[in-house]
């Protein structure tokens, strides 16, 4: 079993450490789908905890006990580089996902050749083309649904190569990409497991259609199709599932790995690839983290770096390393851009949260005395805000507290030296 310290993207299957309960818990509920029973759950926590590992995780699992998992990012990272995601682009990349999983899952893969998630954005030219191909290479095979599907995106694709799409277009193809995956369930005797990451950003999609309602509407009938949502603006997700979902999908919480817990995995990782480390050491990494796995991943990135193997690892180093987190070489690049999601523009709310991060400030009445004209009723509003970002979480009595206190230091230091 390879082992190694892994900052940066969702760890490889080799490399996941602990969650076991909320992987087996996970796995053992969404798998009853076979059995006719259905469970949708939400998995929350703050960014960089380790959820979408989580998932790459539960997606190997679920293969391996006959469901399709489906993989669909409603962030749409990579879209995101080369256009905005609009609601258009979503419902391509969910469509593609789920076509590609199937043939994946289905041993059609290397008859069909075309894999549809690299034909999202382009050339309408060019992606009719990759279309028009997986249609007649899949007619052959007869499977209708996945046939009727790329019929109607082929005929989209055509329509809106002229003009945008008009909102009954969109409500249809809307329509057939979320009933997709049930009836290639239906045709095939097949069950889905749909795990949509960040899934708080599809609230922005309201005109002209609100996606939630309809999705919600779908996603009750479905026999053949459970879903897991994950999401990092905690305030949003609690809020979304509140709502739309009247808190019929339970959540699990994903937060830092526990003290020992963190002390071990410190420890069997250095072990494995040959550093002794002084229990002083592992002891100051895990407080300064909070055992945050992605920082505990960069302190060990970064001590096996400086030492090599057969060599110890001695608390001066971990002391200097603190120091250099903060530093253009260290993270810097990761708390900025945190910063630049409270609000890009760096209005009232950034002052708010600065302000609260750099000087310990909890409560909206500390907050107002110290960000220029804001009223404590106004600084609660931008808190709320923060809150359903999944920068701050409130607390009992009235106060609230930021939820990454690495960046919190960050803030901290930024201000103070200057």
């Amino acid at each position: 079993m390879a082992v190694d310290f892994k900052f940066g993207g969702p760890i490889e299957p080799e490399l996941f450490y602990d969650r076991e309960r909320e992987v087996g818990f996970l796995i053992d509920r969404l798998s009853k789908i076979k059995s006719g029973v259905k469970h949708n759950y939400a998995l929350v926590g703050p960014r960089r905890m380790g959820k979408s590992s989580i998932l790459r995780f539960i997606e190997l699992k679920l293969a391996r006990v006959g469901i399709v998992p489906v993989f669909i990012d409603c962030e749409g990272r990579e879209v995101a580089k080369q256009v905005e995601l609009s609601l258009e682009l979503l419902l391509s990349s969910w469509g593609n996902s789920i076509l590609d999983a199937f043939f994946d899952r289905s041993g059609l893969a290397d008859k069909i050749k075309v894999r549809l998630r690299d034909f999202i954005v382009g050339t309408k030219d060019k992606i009719i083309s990759a279309l028009s191909e997986v249609l007649g290479r899949l007619r052959a095979l007869e499977v209708k649904a996945a046939s009727s599907y790329l019929e109607l995106r082929i005929e989209f694709e055509k329509t809106t190569s002229l003009r945008a799409p008009s909102p009954d277009e969109l409500v249809k193809l809307l329509d057939d990409t979320l009933d997709l995956a049930e009836e290639l369930g239906e045709e095939t005797r097949r069950h889905f497991v749909l795990m949509l990451d960040e899934f708080q950003n599809v609230s922005k999609f309201r005109k002209p259609i609100d996606f939630l309602p309809v999705f919600r509407r779908h996603m009750q009938v479905q026999g053949r199709v459970a879903y897991l949502l994950t999401g990092s603006n905690i305030g949003m997700m609690e809020l979304l599932l509140r709502r739309p979902f009247g808190g019929h999908i339970p959540v699990e919480w994903i937060g830092p790995f526990e003290r020992e817990v963190a002390k071990n995995f410190m420890r069997e990782r250095f072990e494995a690839l040959g550093r002794d480390i002084e229990d002083e050491a592992i002891d100051e990494i895990v407080d300064f983290t909070g055992g945050h796995p992605a920082y505990l991943n960069w302190f060990g990135e970064q001590c096996c770096r400086e030492v090599a193997a057969g060599r110890k690892i001695h608390l001066k180093l971990v002391l200097g390393l603190e120091e250099k987190i903060f530093e253009r070489d260290g993270l810097m690049h990761v708390f900025e851009e945190e910063l630049s999601r409270v609000s890009p523009k760096r209005g009232k709310m950034y002052s708010v949260f600065i302000e609260m991060a750099g000087h310990d400030l909890e409560s909206p009445s500390d907050i107002s005395k110290n960000v220029n004209r804001s009223t404590p009723s106004e600084v609660i509003l931008y808190l709320r805000r923060l809150e359903q970002r999944g920068f701050v979480r409130r607390e009992g009595r009235g106060r609230y507290r930021i939820v990454d206190e690495m960046l919190k230091r960050y803030i901290r230091k930024k201000i103070h030296s200057t």
